[in-house]
């Protein structure tokens, strides 16, 4: 029996042994996994956008080179709550393995502003932000069509100054060296082809969408209140069939802006400016849009209302008043007179 109970014992600690042996072996396998080499330790920036996954950010951090495995950075994310902590913008990360990069996360926050494009904005407002190169390089990233999604790039205008029409006003987290200009215009257009791409038919041309960027913008800047913006579009759409001049005050303004004359209401005088914006003057929409078209404006642009409308005026509470003809039109002027008399 003391035989038995030896082998039995000798055994046991065989068994245990060998489980010891085993996790000890894992747990080195998951150090291996883990203690990834630390690249060469370079600082490096990481734009982290609004509304990403712990996941789709850690992707973006081993795109940049900070990490070899996005997986493994989530892990380390999670187990420190910082997926629930990480705000958007960009991030100035030593490269190394995952638990250092998430470390380095943990305190840190976005080392540079994000970029702001707001609804009305010109190319010169826009470019204006970029640093390096200004115009220059917000042409350049316009110009290329990887920066915008696939299924819009047959649709992009010629022009690059009427590529700004297809980027949606927010704010957006950027890098703050070279790469700036490329990754506002890849995200602004983004989120504008996630708002309006289901909305464009199939036969719809680029040249459609640069005349519906230009009646976008002027429906921008006309309107201070979103429920007249598809009145307004309608208003457009029926002059430019019946070949009236469009008569919009906003691409007056905008044409003296160009002179570099600010104006903030219109005289008659002011109205016989010579430009190509000059829509009292010139029929047809203006030759490029007067800026960055908030999503309820294209929403009109591509949606205008079914009206026989054809003339408005601001009231002084900013909505605006619409009428089917000219009379009507002076009526109504001196009808809102009288009411501030």
């Amino acid at each position: 029996m003391r035989g038995y109970e030896t082998v039995k014992r000798i055994f046991h600690f065989l068994l245990f042994a060998a489980a010891l042996v085993y996790g000890l072996a894992g747990i080195y396998l998951e150090m291996e996994r883990e203690l990834v080499p630390a690249l060469d330790g370079r600082t490096l920036e990481v734009a982290i956008a609004e509304g990403q996954s712990a996941l789709q950010a850690a992707e973006a951090f081993e795109r940049a080179g900070a990490v070899t495995r996005a997986e493994e950075l989530v892990k380390w994310m999670k187990r420190g709550g910082i997926e629930k902590k990480l705000l958007p913008g960009t991030y100035r990360v030593k490269a190394g393995r995952p638990v250092e990069v998430a470390a380095q996360l943990a305190a840190a926050k976005p080392v540079s502003p994000s970029a702001t494009i707001i609804p009305g904005a010109v190319f010169d407002d826009i470019a204006g932000s970029v640093p390096g190169g200004g115009a220059e390089t917000l042409s350049a990233a316009l110009r290329l069509d990887s920066n915008f999604p696939g299924d819009a790039r047959a649709l992009l205008p010629d022009s690059e100054r009427d590529r700004i029409t297809l980027l949606a006003p927010d704010t957006y987290a950027v890098p703050s060296g070279d790469k700036y200009a490329d990754t506002l215009v890849s995200r602004a257009s983004a989120k504008w082809w996630e708002q309006h791409g289901d909305a464009l038919s199939g036969d719809v041309t680029s040249a459609d969408i640069a005349s519906l960027g230009v009646l976008a913008s002027i429906v921008q800047k006309e309107a201070l209140m979103d429920s007249d913006r598809q009145l307004i579009a309608g208003v457009m759409r029926n002059r430019l069939k019946l070949d009236m001049p469009l008569q919009i005050d906003a691409t007056v303004v905008h044409a003296w802006k160009l002179r570099g004359v600010k104006k903030n209401s219109l005289t008659y005088n002011d109205l016989t400016v010579e430009s190509p914006f000059n829509t009292y003057l010139h029929k047809g929409l203006p030759p490029e849009n007067i800026g960055v078209p908030g999503k309820e404006s294209w929403d009109a642009a591509l949606n205008p209302a079914d009206t026989d409308m054809l003339f408005y005026f601001a009231r002084r509470d900013g909505f605006h008043i619409f009428t089917r003809t000219y009379q009507e039109h002076l009526a109504m002027q001196k009808k809102e007179r009288e009411k501030t008399r």
